[in-house]
């Protein structure tokens, strides 16, 4: 039986020529490798892992708000996905983003 574990707010994920990334230095990373390392990122609107063999994964902010339980969950996490950043809302959501880091209202 796996450990239960934290998950950091959501990432998300986009498509190398997506407009909202454009101007900014992100690095390339093969699909696989992106669902691997961040489960529960969150697809951008150009961004379909069925299709793009590559993508960029765009650490956010998300503004304050309290837990709210949601529908997904992962074997190992140690609660569901809050509904908002989907995150776990444990000690990772103080991770220090780097500078510039885009703040985004949650869904």
């Amino acid at each position: 039986m796996s450990e239960k574990r934290e998950y950091p707010p959501a990432p998300i994920v986009h498509h190398p020529r997506c407009t909202h990334v454009r101007d900014r230095q992100f690095p390339l990373a093969a699909t696989l490798d992106i669902a691997l390392e961040h489960p529960n990122g969150r697809r951008h609107d150009g961004f379909q892992p069925h299709q793009h063999s590559v993508g960029v994964v765009e650490q956010v902010q998300y503004l304050p708000h309290e837990y709210a339980e949601s529908d997904q969950t992962f074997p190992d996490a140690v609660r569901p996905m809050c509904l908002h950043c989907g995150g776990t809302h444990g000690v990772l959501d103080a991770l220090v983003l780097p500078p510039g880091a885009r703040v985004v209202d949650p869904p």
